[in-house]
Parts: structure tokens; sequence; C-alpha cells
């Protein structure tokens, strides 16, 4: 994964910028970073490098398309604050389990109470009520599979502490895909391709999702000891602190953020026609399609109302009006974010765009500078094949640097 091209536009950016190896050839998302699956995230390395070169310890770093948190996580990590907005609840549900850090002895006594509650033959200790979704469910899932998991969301369900609670819920909706019989990749969950009846085979929801949970929590201490680095006296209470996420359109929240108080913009906005981050989800939609989330919007009712205003979203290509939809959205974006940045501050895209689709970046370098921006860096890299995932003809994207001097 080698820089094509690197363009240093202006001096205002540290010199060693324009020599950093953006590629990053021997690093790809661990731990924390990896624990649910979510398309189209970029290498870590990459949010980390911009914060840590164009930000300093205390300031605010604000990620408008923040999916599954990968900036907010690296934010925190090196003692900044952090905004998070995206309109997809399940990806502010991944974002603060992986931000927030949940309180690890409530983790481990929650655990305690499912293992105990959970007959280690498989079978159900207590009656559960049928998922309304259960025949849509038996599509994707062995009955016994399903099953499982049913009585693993109503424990879930039945925790007190929503921090904790929400949490569970990211790791339960981790172990989805894997617990269903559709063995393919994700594009498949994503387009809604269910398993052939003969291929619906076991799996043991109980010890992955108990395997998953352990997981996270490891995950968790290691990213919080390095946070602990950068700032000895922190404490997860304090971090919880430190963030705020939002769930809903960025352009109504930035409409809300104070001028001039943003010290950053890092982020990946959605790339044009190539990933369908709400329909990504699809199995946690359905699952979490219960009167119990309908105020998170985790349900499959919500489902069909966010597709459908999903912008730049793969599934909304063939539209003529998708691409310039997309482009006015981006535009009203620049507004905002010129008016939020600090004077001395930068805003830093990750893009991509398809060779099968009308191309984006120069339009949206265009309309950035239209708006008061100057851009003053931009490096073109290569994306490894095996983090292609849902965007296969997306081979490299473009990283810009933009200030307002």
């Amino acid at each position: 994964m080698e820089i094509m091209s690197s363009t240093l536009i202006d001096s205002s950016l540290p010199k060693e910028l324009e020599n950093i190896d953006w590629s990053f050839p021997n690093l790809s998302n661990t731990g924390l970073h990896s624990f649910h699956w979510y398309p189209a995230t970029y290498v870590a390395a990459i949010p980390g490098t911009i914060i840590s070169k164009v930000t300093e310890c205390g300031d605010v770093v604000l990620d408008p398309f923040c999916g599954s948190g990968t900036t907010g996580v690296e934010a925190i990590r090196l003692n900044r604050r952090f905004i998070g907005i995206d309109t997809n609840p399940v990806a502010i549900l991944i974002s603060e389990a992986k931000i927030k850090y949940p309180g690890i002895n409530s983790l481990l006594s929650e655990l305690d109470n499912i293992i105990n509650k959970t007959d280690p033959l498989n079978t159900l200790a207590e009656v559960v009520r049928d998922h309304p979704n259960k025949d849509e469910l038996l599509a994707w899932y062995h009955p016994k599979t399903m099953e499982e998991l049913n009585y693993i969301l109503t424990l879930i369900l039945n925790i007190n502490d929503r921090l904790i609670q929400r949490s569970f819920l990211a790791i339960f909706s981790s172990i989805l895909k894997n617990c269903s019989s559709q063995g393919k990749h994700w594009g498949w969950v994503c387009d809604n391709v269910k398993p052939k009846p003969d291929e619906i085979i076991y799996k043991d929801a109980n010890l992955i999702f108990i395997n998953s949970v352990k997981a996270f929590i490891d995950a968790s201490n290691f990213t919080f000891n390095e946070c602990k680095y950068h700032d000895h006296e922190v404490t997860r209470e304090a971090i919880r602190s430190k963030s705020q996420l939002l769930n809903g359109s960025c352009i109504d929240y930035l409409k809300e953020i104070s001028s001039e108080s943003i010290d950053a913009i890092v982020t990946s906005p959605p790339y044009y026609g190539v990933a369908d981050y709400v329909k990504s989800q699809r199995l946690s939609y359905l699952w979490f399609d219960i009167d119990e989330l309908t105020e998170d919007k985790l349900g499959f009712r919500d489902f069909k109302t966010l597709r459908s205003t999903e912008m730049g979203a793969r599934a909304n290509r063939y539209k003529t009006t998708s691409h310039s939809q997309y482009i006015e959205f981006m535009d009203k974006f620049f507004i905002e974010s010129f008016r939020l940045i600090k004077s001395s501050g930068y805003m830093c895209l990750v893009i991509g765009e398809s060779s099968s689709r009308t191309g984006t970046i120069d339009k949206l370098i265009e309309r950035a500078i239209l708006r008061g921006f100057v851009l003053v860096a931009q490096t073109n890299r290569n994306i490894k094949s095996n983090r292609r995932r849902l965007m296969a003809k997306v081979k490299t994207e473009d990283i810009l640097f933009f200030s307002k001097k």
C-alpha cells in the first residue's frame, strides 16, 4: 500500500507531514478498533497520526461522520476531547461502547449474571417471549441459535445501568453475523441474501457471546492503559466527560455548535455510491426491533427511513439526482465546518471514490475552497485489497488537509 503521490501546497502544516507514509503497510485495526465490523472504516493510524500532528492535548476534535468511532477512540487516547455525529444509531451504539469506557467490574458482574442464567446444555432456563421478527430471523439462524440469542437479548434488556446495557447491546450486535448461517462476506447480509435452507447450521451463541464480552473487556482495558500513558491521572469516569455522541444529521447538529469552537475536524465522509452503512447492519436492526429500544431508533421500523435518507449510499447510486444531492450536502457541510473551526484549526478528510461512479474528490475540493478553505496538503494512497470489504472498486484514498488561512 504505497503512497502514489504527495503534494505539499502550503508550508503551514509541520514539514514532516509530507514525509509520512500514510499507507501504514504493516498496520491494521486490532483490539477495540476491530471488535465490531463496520463498512469502509479507515486504519486507526490515519486519524491517530493526523490528530497528533494538528492538535494539542485538550483540544476538541470533531468527526461529523463518526461511524464506528475510530477517530473518537484515537482522540480520547491522545487526551483530546471529542464530538462524534452519525445518522446511523447502530454506529452511535458501537462508538459509545468504545469511547465511553464502561466500568470493567460492572461488565464482569453482568456477564456473570448472564452466564449463571444460561443453561450449559443450551436449553432455556425460563420462558422467553417470541421475537416479533421470529420468522424473518429464522431465515438467517438455526432455531436453537436464534433461541439462545433471544434469551441473551432478554437478559441484556434487564440491565439497569444504561451504559453497561448499551455496551452489551453493541457486543450482541457484533456477533450477529458470525452467529448466522450466512457464511459469505458482509455484502451478502447487506443485500439481504439469506442462506439456503440446507445451509442453516447451529452456532453456539452463548459461547460466542461470552468470548466476545471477554475480548471486548481486554481490548477496552488495553486502550484505557494507552490513555493513561498520555494522562497518568485519568479515570474511566473522567474519560466519559471528554466525549459527546450525537445521533442525527450532522448538518443539523453542526448548526448548534458555537462558532470557532473546534480545533480540528478529522473525518471520512461517505464515499459516493460505494457503501450502505445502514443496510450493512441489517441483522442488528432486525434483532433490535422491539418496544424496549424504540426510543433509541435501533429497530427495523426505523431501518427503511434511515435507508431512504442516507446520503451517498450505494443503494441510491442509480438515482439521477444522487450525485448532485451528495455534492450539495457536502457543500452545506463545508459551510458549517468553516464557521466552526478556529482560525488556527484544520479540516482533514479521508475520501475515496470508485472508478465505476461519478468522481467526487475534485468537486469536493472545489466546494471547500469556495467556502473559504485553503487546501494545504493532499496525499493519495493505495488501499490494501483485504481492507476494501464492501468497497472493492475503491482502490485509492485521498487525504486532504484544509485550513482557514
